[in-house]
């Protein structure tokens, strides 16, 4: 073979090298990307808990609600999928026909996440179908076809319709679409939460009517979430204190940013008391669910210029689980310019009245926690001690510190005497209405 001619085979042997490698490189990276995908998509498993014993409260159009419990996750090579137990609300206390209970089980495959479900009274509509399928992008479609709950086939032509960021998580809004009538369904799918809200229509005698249901976020998820949830009071009402003194204060709790694992509360307020001094401040609740704890943190003050609203204590942990009298933990925080270790202590779970009458009028018992810092000068026996009393609903309901200074006592051995001189030595204030 002369060499002119092995030149020439070299130089095809190296174009055709080239132009096999740039149609890979051409290729379209979502395409790419589910071709190379091995096993469950990570990115759909970020869509779903993944911790058993998740639950999922859902409440929507004319009394119709249903809870979800996450009860395993088995993950295989191909797939991983979520098993759920739970009921459809029964608002008939039991009298109407039919079985409340329900089966619901997520698969997340290479490509897709898939939802099944066994239950007679769930309002979907479908007893499989494909939720969302990758790539997660804006305008992605896919088609399918579904037997509803009276046997009849759709052809659903399905959209992720939008795709928004909410705290920290991206929502993503699917829509499915029958190509053959009006009937449509509407989900929207957050990350580590799964479905928080659907929308469907209804033919009813009177016509098409839209209904649906949400996600009620503060009784759903783990359970230390859901405790910790509980207290928050609502969200944007505005909120009064009063206390000894003319003492008070009002404003409202927001939401800043709240995630599967943390979320941000910030009390906007505004100093309303006797001494007529005008002042704002803001104080932030972080919560951590997976410690199961909530920590105060003072970050403006007008009326002093100093990150504390009556506590001493900087930056403390004032609630942590379990919810269990006797339950104490310790933290080093900043007294008065000082690090100190606090001392906090579930003092108390107990229903709060003189009589009986009293008790019974409050929904649920009232928390108290104690926190006390020691080695600190100026205060009876050398100690501070403030409390918090929290109740479900309403968050902290009233507040008290011992103030600095003499109680005025010569002796120390009468037990009664020294538990009413520091109550009287004690500065507090309540929520109105409480």
């Amino acid at each position: 073979m002369s060499q002119g001619i092995v030149r020439t085979c070299f130089v095809l042997m190296f174009m055709i090298i080239l132009v096999v490698g740039g149609c890979a490189k051409d290729q379209d990276p979502d395409k790419g990307s589910l071709q190379d995908e091995k096993g469950p998509s990570h990115e759909l498993k970020g869509l779903l808990p993944q911790e058993a014993g998740f639950r999922w409260v859902y409440s929507g159009f004319a009394e119709y609600g249903h809870t979800m419990e996450l009860k395993s996750v088995i993950s295989g090579d191909d797939a991983v999928r979520y098993e759920t137990r739970g009921n459809v609300y029964d608002p008939s206390g039991g009298e109407a026909p039919g079985d409340f209970s329900l089966e619901v089980e997520y698969e997340v495959t290479g490509e897709s996440l898939i939802m099944r479900k066994d239950s007679e009274k769930m309002m979907d509509n479908f007893a499989e179908l494909e939720l969302i399928r990758l790539p997660l992008r804006e305008g992605t479609q896919w088609e399918q076809e579904v037997k509803d709950k009276k046997g009849k086939t759709c052809h659903l032509l399905c959209t992720i319709q939008e795709i928004e960021e909410q705290n920290g998580s991206k929502v993503y809004t699917v829509l499915y679409e029958d190509k053959n009538s009006d009937f449509y369904e509407k989900r929207l799918i957050e990350e580590n939460w799964g479905v928080v809200s659907f929308e469907t229509v209804w033919e009813s005698p009177e016509g098409p009517v839209t209904m649906g249901y949400e996600l009620y976020r503060e009784a759903s998820g783990c359970s230390g979430e859901i405790i910790l949830n509980s207290f928050i009071p609502p969200l944007e009402k505005q909120l009064r204190y009063f206390g000894l003194a003319e003492y008070g204060h009002e404003g409202e709790l927001v939401l800043i940013s709240a995630g599967r694992e943390k979320a941000v509360y910030q009390f906007n307020g505004e100093f309303r008391d006797g001494s007529g001094i005008p002042g704002q401040f803001k104080v932030q609740y972080h919560f951590d669910y997976r410690e199961g704890t909530v920590r105060e943190a003072v970050i403006a003050n007008s009326r002093d210029k100093k990150n504390e609203v009556n506590s001493k204590m900087h930056d403390p942990i004032i609630f942590k689980l379990p919810l269990e009298v006797g339950n104490t933990w310790q933290q080093e925080v900043i007294f008065e310019g000082e690090k100190k270790v606090m001392t906090a202590t579930i003092a108390s779970i107990a229903y709060e009245g003189r009589t009986f009458y009293s008790q019974m009028k409050k929904a649920n018992p009232v928390v108290t926690v104690r926190y006390t810092v020691a080695d600190v000068p100026g205060y009876f026996q050398d100690m501070y001690v403030e409390e918090r009393r929290f109740q479900k609903g309403l968050g902290m309901v009233g507040f008290s510190k011992l103030m600095e200074g003499d109680l005025g006592l010569k002796y120390t051995d009468d037990e009664y005497r020294v538990e009413q001189a520091i109550m009287d030595h004690m500065f507090g204030y309540s929520l109105a209405g409480e």
